[in-house]
């Protein structure tokens, strides 16, 4: 329809105004019917939908934020190592190289500076999405979606049930000697959608509701088939309460995730409410005039339509003879003896008689509309009794789906302080072990150190008496050549030194690297260390005596070698001392030359650094002075905006109290009980919100103090290790020490020979 029934009736009402307006019949009939008996009853109810938008406007302010995350999610490397055979290995980095050094029994063969594995450390390196924030947006998002569908389908098919329009009228009056009779009755019933073809069964609140509604649906579930989700479709979800992390903290992206996850979880509503609207309203005078004018109308329409005598076509006719009334009137008029008085009680008993039918008549009309308010009071109830329970049935579904979520996370809880005290067990059973472990392995140290130190004493008080006799004669050159050999290693040794304090930085530098890297695979390489502890120390045993064979044969290369070399070194010395000092005076000359063209260097670098700063000063100054004044600028105008808003938000209370002064009675008891029933969901989300919280801080502090302990363990197992490395060192420096004695002694035995 292209109009309205509003404008449909006011061209109707125009249109009979000017035909009824002066015409004399109309004036009559009003009169007429004025003068009757009329009854008139008007009933309208509607049903009337209220969405409560702030689950919407939720929903709304976090969208950007979620935008922004899956445009450009967080990631990190993650890196696997595992141990393969050398011609499976893909790359060779410098933590294959470290862990070779540290694992000898890998090693195949060693030719010259040519080293051959048969096993090899191999490091896989991969991007991965599963950081605990982005898992922390995919379970928001699964919730979300769940949170949308319930509501969106609780508000888009379930009906409003009927609106209904009823309007009865009853006239009865005279137009002249013509009794007249009028009924009208008419009733318009929807089913809470449309009510003509036009309409669209929603206010503009409502309307505007619905759009944002299915909007952010569709956002939302575009979200969910995006590429974030699908990479994160098969992460662990996250439990609450959600761990503070400095991303989740200071990232206001994030913040605003974090806002929406405490909503969702804290609103229980269904997100509208349906309220029941009826009257019973009196009709108007101009209401009643009108509807004088349609009966005005449909008596005209019926005596135009009427049959005359002449009419043609076909008519059935029958006779009515007035016997009852003739032979009453032939005896009346033939009983002479009847008097006037008693004649007239004969007919005002008929018409008492018949007025009395006509009142049982109404009566029984009178019961019948009776009964039928009656039934659609009963109706109006049924349907006000099945929305309560429908409402009750709501609440109830969602308390327990509550109180199931609370078990959920009490069960969770629960099981998450087994694990963690399982895991406190098996931590202080191993650290136990190790300890048991490492006290033997000391014990062992100390009775080996001590047996090689019984034999040490019994060897070098030999050897003290067999040097004894060779000391006299060997010690004035000796003492010469350890003079030449001091300075010489005393070369080395710094040289060694600087090497050695580099290789040490770069090595403090790759462990502390290697430590972050390798804390997930720490506990692999325990297991599989313990299992292969057994088969290290077999196979450690048989390094140990190829070692101890290789030293002996690398020993007497070297005796040899150094017999060689102090030879060519005596011939060489002399040359080299000369070359050296003339070296060395160039080498201080340049030296002071150089430090003195370093110095006025130093000096003009300085003097220029110091116009720079003074310059870069005068521009940070500047900077500042107009960042200054921009902030300025924007606070007045923040200053102005939120003026703005304050009158207006003035206003808008104003407004909204003039229309709450104007509520009845009924609506502020409704609004006194959602208070209370708000207040009370308010105290139970307080309430959990509480509990939430203390559960987040019991496990934070459990989380910490198992961070602690292990930190601890990791303290110590790197003071053992660094301990073993230092007495391990201490051991080989002893042994190179014996072995240079062992080689000066046959040195000396064999010069004592050859003389």
């Amino acid at each position: 329809m292209e109009k309205s029934y509003l404008e449909l009736f006011l061209e109707h009402k125009d249109s009979l105004a000017a035909l009824t307006e002066g015409n004399v019949f109309y004036d009559a009939m009003e009169n007429c019917i004025e003068t009757g008996d009329n009854k008139y009853s008007l009933f309208n109810r509607y049903f009337e939908k209220k969405i409560d938008l702030r689950w919407v406007e939720e929903i709304e302010a976090c969208i950007i934020p979620l935008d922004n995350i899956m445009r450009v999610p967080r990631k990190f490397i993650v890196q696997e190592e595992e141990i393969v055979p050398i011609e499976r290995a893909r790359k060779i980095t410098n933590e294959s190289i470290r862990h070779l050094a540290q694992h000898t029994n890998m090693i195949a063969k060693v030719e010259g500076d040519d080293v051959t594995p048969n096993q090899i450390l191999n490091v896989f390196r991969e991007e991965s999405f599963e950081v605990y924030e982005n898992r922390f947006v995919f379970t928001l998002m699964q919730n979300l979606i769940r949170f949308i569908d319930i509501r969106y389908n609780v508000i888009f098919n379930v009906s409003d049930d009927d609106n209904m329009a009823s309007l009865k009228t009853e006239s009865s009056f005279y137009r002249g000697r013509e009794k007249i009779t009028y009924k009208l009755e008419v009733s318009a019933q929807s089913g809470g959608g449309e009510t003509d073809d036009t309409a669209t069964g929603l206010d503009g609140e409502n309307a505007s509701a619905f759009q944002r509604i299915e909007r952010i649906k569709k956002i939302i579930n575009e979200y969910a088939h995006s590429s974030f989700m699908k990479e994160l479709q098969n992460c662990v979800p996250v439990r609450p309460p959600i761990m503070r992390t400095n991303a989740i903290q200071k990232n206001p992206n994030f913040r605003a995730c974090l806002k929406l996850w405490q909503f969702i979880q804290s609103y229980t509503d269904l997100g509208y409410e349906i309220t029941v609207k009826e009257s019973n309203d009196m009709v108007s005078d101009e209401y009643r005039r009108q509807i004088g004018q349609m009966a005005a109308i449909n008596y005209m329409m019926l005596k135009a339509n009427t049959m005359s005598e002449d009419a043609v076509g076909k008519q059935k006719r029958r006779k009515i003879k007035p016997k009852l009334l003739k032979r009453l009137a032939e005896e009346l008029v033939l009983d002479y003896d009847m008097e006037d008085v008693e004649i007239q009680r004969v007919f005002v008993d008929e018409i008492k008689r018949v007025s009395k039918r006509k009142m049982e008549a109404e009566k029984k009309i009178q019961e019948a509309i009776q009964r039928s308010l009656d039934a659609e009071n009963a109706r109006k109830k049924a349907i006000e009794d099945k929305i309560k329970a429908q409402i009750a049935h709501e609440k109830e579904m969602e308390r327990k789906r509550i109180a199931r979520e609370k078990e959920r996370e009490r069960i969770a809880l629960q099981k998450e302080k087994e694990r963690i005290a399982k895991a406190k067990a098996k931590e202080k059973a191993r650290i136990a072990k190790e300890k048991e472990m490492a006290k033997i392995a000391k014990q062992k140290e100390r009775e080996k150190a001590r047996i090689a130190k019984e034999k040490e004493k019994l060897r070098l008080q030999k050897e003290k008496e067999r040097a004894e006799k060779l000391k006299a004669r060997e010690e004035a050159r000796i003492a010469k050549e350890k003079q030449l050999e001091e300075m010489r290693i005393a070369k080395e040794k710094a040289k060694k030194q600087a090497e050695l304090e580099k290789q040490r930085a770069a090595k403090q530098a790759a462990i502390d690297k290697e430590k972050a890297a390798k804390a997930k695979a720490k506990e692999k390489e325990k297991e599989r260390q313990a299992k292969a502890l057994a088969a290290e120390k077999a196979k450690a045993k048989a390094a140990a005596a190829k070692q101890k064979e290789k030293e002996a044969i690398i020993k007497a290369r070297e005796a040899q070698a150094e017999k060689d070399r102090i030879a060519k070194a005596k011939a060489k010395e002399k040359e080299r001392l000369a070359k050296e000092k003339a070296k060395e005076q160039e080498r201080i000359a340049k030296e002071k030359a150089a430090e003195k063209a370093k110095i006025e260097k130093q000096k003009a670098a300085e003097k220029e650094k110091a116009k720079a700063a003074a310059a870069k000063q005068k521009e940070k100054e500047a900077v500042l002075k107009a960042r200054e004044a921009q902030a300025e600028k924007e606070r007045i105008a923040k200053e102005k905006a939120k003026e703005k808003e304050a009158i207006a938000k003035q206003k808008a209370a104003e407004k909204a109290k003039a229309d709450k002064e104007k509520a009845k009675a009924k609506e502020k008891e409704r609004i006194a009980k959602m208070k209370a029933a708000q207040a009370e969901k308010d105290r139970i989300a307080k309430e959990k919100a509480k509990e939430k919280e203390r559960i987040a801080r019991e496990k934070i502090k459990e989380q910490e103090r198992i961070a602690r302990e292990k930190a601890k363990e990791k303290e110590r197992i790197a003071k053992e290790k660094a301990k073993a490395k230092a007495r391990e060192q201490e051991r080989i420096a002893r042994e190179k020490a014996k072995a240079k004695e062992k080689a000066l002694k046959e040195k000396t035995a064999k010069a004592s020979k050859e003389d």
